[in-house]
């Protein structure tokens, strides 16, 4: 019987130090995932242009960006056009880590391209953390990167049935700082939504807005999930 007691004691130590175990080992991994996650970066370089420019600029781009995505730690990279204003366009970048983007920053087709591209136009370059559950100040800016992917030969389809909102959203909207499809140039069936706004009562209202609540259904016009970002400003 001692004996039984011995083993059934030996037995429930090893699980409990099994379990232990366990626990720290989750712990570990899940600290390492939110590191991983907080490190993350996300870049929105807005350039706007004039029409003399604008091919100019959109070849610079495309070469940076053929470039870049074979940089380490590289996540996604592109060259977005504005659906409603010729003038703009956007660098849209995804980043591993900081140390990911200094070594971009210092790659031979980074500083050689980008400032041809910036004696082109303005360049407005913002850095964001990008994060899946962002806990955000309710009363300070934020913006949406959302990602889409049409099916094929539908996104003009869908920025035609948009372009009301996106009007009487920027005309109508209580802080509302920026909202507008982006269109890739490099990948004919990525749109990106960009929307920046002054707090969260502000893009309360706009979900409230005749304008949105009665917006096209462009469900068919999908070919997959949309990529949703939000962070602060």
């Amino acid at each position: 019987m001692k004996k039984l007691f011995l083993m059934m004691a030996v037995v429930m130590t090893a699980l409990l130090v099994a379990c232990s175990g366990n626990k720290k080992a989750n712990e570990e991994n899940a600290a390492a995932d939110e590191a991983t996650e907080a490190s993350t970066i996300r870049i929105n370089c807005m350039l706007t242009v004039d029409a003399a420019n604008r091919d100019k600029a959109i070849d610079l781009c495309k070469q940076l960006v053929a470039a870049s995505l074979g940089d380490e730690g590289v996540i996604d990279y592109d060259v977005l056009e504005s659906a409603t204003r010729p003038n703009k366009l956007m660098i849209f970048e995804t980043w591993k880590d900081q140390a990911s983007l200094d070594k971009h920053s210092a790659s031979v087709h980074f500083t050689t391209l980008v400032p041809q591209i910036q004696q082109l136009g303005n360049l407005e370059i913002k850095q964001m953390e990008l994060k899946k559950d962002p806990q955000l100040d309710p009363e300070k800016p934020f913006r949406f990167n959302i990602m889409m992917t049409t099916k094929s030969g539908q996104r003009d389809a869908l920025i035609s049935q948009v372009k009301g909102l996106i009007e009487a959203t920027l005309k109508n909207d209580a802080g509302n700082i920026d909202y507008d499809y982006f269109n890739s140039l490099t990948r004919a069936d990525k749109t990106m939504l960009l929307e920046i706004w002054e707090n969260q009562a502000s893009l309360d209202g706009h979900l409230k807005a005749p304008h949105f609540t009665s917006r096209p259904d462009t469900k068919d016009l999908m070919a997959g999930d949309s990529e949703f970002a939000r962070m602060a400003e």
